[in-house]
């Protein structure tokens, strides 16, 4: 039952991404220990939704996001928790559907699936090469699962629950296929920064789906009150930072994103290496951006 929130550009809300920190300055179980915490945290603060991402490396801390909200599902009752994305490329679609189907049990209607485009790389990529989908049969899997998931089989269940359908993306090719399937569309602004690129896909999108589903772009920050310790953490990650700064910088980006692309949401990946900078950055952005999120929108909520 797949349930896709309301389109409309008056409710805004703040996100989470967790699991998403690759840097080699702490150890991966030290990375899944405090995003797991950071995921837990986020409830309390307020965030609205915490997605979880699927890469297969060795210094990825995440591998499964569909276990993994099965798992904070359980400890947790307010946040939704998703998967952002899971990687169908390389999953087969009866699995992933009986995945998402125990996880889904856990949360409630709070469930979330995001799905990519992208693949695996390195030695992953050899790996798993057998199982690569080219881009037509990913589409095709896609609609599988979702199909699985309303309608059951004879051998799974349906889901039971309410859930939402999305798909992420940094490209023409995700926008065009999310309008195409009536899915709520995520612009990974840290896989590419350029913000008239995300404009024409928001655009396209909304052409093509204009009832279907929200918007949301997601961002990578580090909010520390050291600059230096801000830039060192930022240069340690694979992915484009968006903003190293303080907390008040990056609320800032967070607000100015709203702005200019018009989303519903923002997702934030908040980098900072050391834990007790993670949690205190989490809490402090939230803070601030809701605050300057409620002036420019009265009737909004983040």
């Amino acid at each position: 039952m797949a349930a896709q929130p309301a389109a409309g550009r008056n409710e805004r809300s703040l996100g989470l991404i967790e699991y998403l920190d690759a840097s080699p300055t702490t150890s991966t179980r030290q990375r899944r220990q405090t995003a797991f915490t950071a995921s837990l945290l986020a409830e309390e603060i307020g965030y609205g939704r915490l997605w979880i991402p699927e890469h297969h490396s060795a210094a990825s801390p995440s591998t499964n996001p569909i276990m993994l909200a099965g798992a904070l599902g359980a400890r947790t009752s307010r946040i939704r928790l998703g998967t952002a994305v899971s990687l169908l490329r390389v999953r087969d679609p009866h699995l992933t559907a009986e995945d998402v189907v125990t996880a889904a049990a856990l949360c409630g209607d709070r469930f979330d699936l995001g799905f990519g485009r992208g693949n695996v790389g390195g030695s992953a990529a050899r790996a798993l090469g057998y199982l690569r989908k080219d881009d037509q049969q990913l589409e095709a899997a896609i609609e599988q699962v979702v199909s699985i998931l309303d309608e059951g089989t004879d051998w799974i269940e349906p889901i039971g629950a309410d859930y939402q359908l999305w798909l992420h993306g940094a490209g023409s090719r995700s926008a065009v296929l999310a309008g195409k399937l009536g899915f709520s569309y995520c612009h990974a602004l840290f896989l590419n920064p350029d913000i008239d690129v995300c404009e024409r896909q928001f655009a396209e999108y909304r052409t093509l789906a204009p009832n279907s589903g929200k918007t949301a772009v997601a961002l990578t920050l580090i909010a520390n009150p050291d600059p230096v310790r801000a830039m060192l953490d930022a240069f340690a990650q694979p992915f484009h930072v968006n903003c190293a700064g303080t907390a008040a910088d990056c609320a800032r980006t967070v607000v100015n994103a709203l702005r200019m692309t018009g989303a519903d949401e923002v997702i934030i990946a908040e980098l900072s290496s050391a834990p007790d900078d993670h949690f205190r950055a989490l809490a402090d952005v939230f803070a601030l951006a809701s605050e300057e999120v409620a002036q420019s929108w009265p009737t909004s909520r983040v």
